[in-house]
C-alpha cells in the first residue's frame, strides 16, 4: 500500500483512482527483482521469459492519445489529453483516463509528457465523486436507486 500511496501522491492523482494504482503497482512488482526468487523476477520465474520494461511510464503523467480520423472532423484536435493509469490487460495498449469526459480510454498510439501532471481542479474532483456515488434511498419506495 505504500507504493500505491506513493503513486497517487507523486502526481496528485485522485484517490478514487486507487484501483488503477494498485494494478500498476502489481505490474511493476511482478517485473522487479525479488529475494524470493534469486536472480529472476516473479514474471520470469512464472513464465520462463525475461519481461520487458520498455513500456514503463510514470503513473499519472499527462498523455496524449491519438484520435482516429474517423472519430473527429476536419478541424478538431487529433489528440486527447489524458492521464496515464497503466496498461491494458486485454491488449498491448495503455489505459488512460480522460478527466473531462470521465472515461477510460485504451490506446497504443500515445505520446507521454512524463514531467507534467494533470491540473486537477475542484470541478474535476466534485464531478468524479458525484459519478461514483451509488445513489440514495428513494423516499417514495424506501429502496435504493442506482
Amino acid at each position: 500500500m505504500n507504493m500505491v500511496r506513493s503513486l497517487l501522491t507523486s502526481r496528485q492523482v485522485l484517490k478514487t483512482l486507487w484501483p488503477e494504482a494498485v494494478n500498476w503497482a502489481v505490474h511493476i512488482l511482478n517485473r522487479s527483482p525479488t529475494l524470493a526468487v534469486r536472480n529472476k523476477t516473479l514474471e520470469e520465474a512464472w513464465s520462463g521469459t525475461k519481461p520487458s520494461v520498455a513500456h514503463f511510464r510514470v503513473f499519472g503523467c499527462v498523455s496524449y492519445a491519438h484520435v482516429p480520423d474517423n472519430k473527429h472532423i476536419k478541424l478538431d484536435s487529433k489528440s486527447l489529453k489524458c492521464v496515464l493509469l497503466g496498461i491494458s490487460k486485454e491488449s498491448k495498449a495503455y489505459r488512460l483516463y480522460d478527466p473531462l469526459s470521465q472515461k477510460i480510454i485504451i490506446s497504443h498510439d500515445v505520446i507521454f509528457k512524463e514531467e507534467d501532471s494533470w491540473p486537477w481542479s475542484e470541478d474535476h474532483v466534485a464531478a468524479i465523486h458525484a459519478s461514483l456515488e451509488w445513489g440514495g434511498i428513494d423516499e417514495d419506495n424506501n429502496t435504493n436507486s442506482v
